[in-house]
């Protein structure tokens, strides 16, 4: 009788063991430098542009990033270096990712879940009107 009872306590804790889910995102997985591909809203998908193209963020250990836009220049077309600036990032529960693009002690937080196929993340924010996607490719 002692045998089947240690079957089944093992079985069960196996069970309970093997379902674990780690929410934390996996370290790693954001890791590096994301080139900015494609915006897509609610009127869909837009490629980006030239410019757009350059459009980074990178995720660096210590959970800094840094991030950098460019814009087109109406009049004359040229593609200007706008914001280029640091935060902090931390994983969340459920595949989501805090961004802090706060600078000099002011917080500017924003929660994004996030998902890798490959080489390929996709950020989704909600601002509340309303979910759009970033989409950017691994360096």
């Amino acid at each position: 009788m002692k045998k089947p009872i240690l079957l089944l306590i093992l079985a069960i804790g196996c069970t309970f063991t093997s379902c674990k889910q780690d929410d934390s995102g996996g370290d790693g997985d954001l890791l590096g430098t994301w080139f900015l591909t494609t915006y897509v809203d609610n009127e869909g998908e837009e490629p980006a542009d030239e410019c757009e193209s350059k459009n980074i963020v990178r995720f660096k250990d210590g959970n800094v990033f840094d991030y950098q836009y460019h814009t087109t220049d109406n009049a004359s077309g040229d593609c200007i270096e706008g914001i280029h600036d640091s935060g902090t990032w931390s994983y969340l529960f459920d595949r989501k990712v805090q961004l802090d693009y706060g600078t000099e002690g002011r917080s500017d937080v924003t929660v994004a879940k996030y998902k890798i196929s490959g080489d390929i993340l996709t950020l989704t924010f909600d601002e509340g009107n309303g979910e759009y996607h970033e989409k950017y490719k691994k360096e």
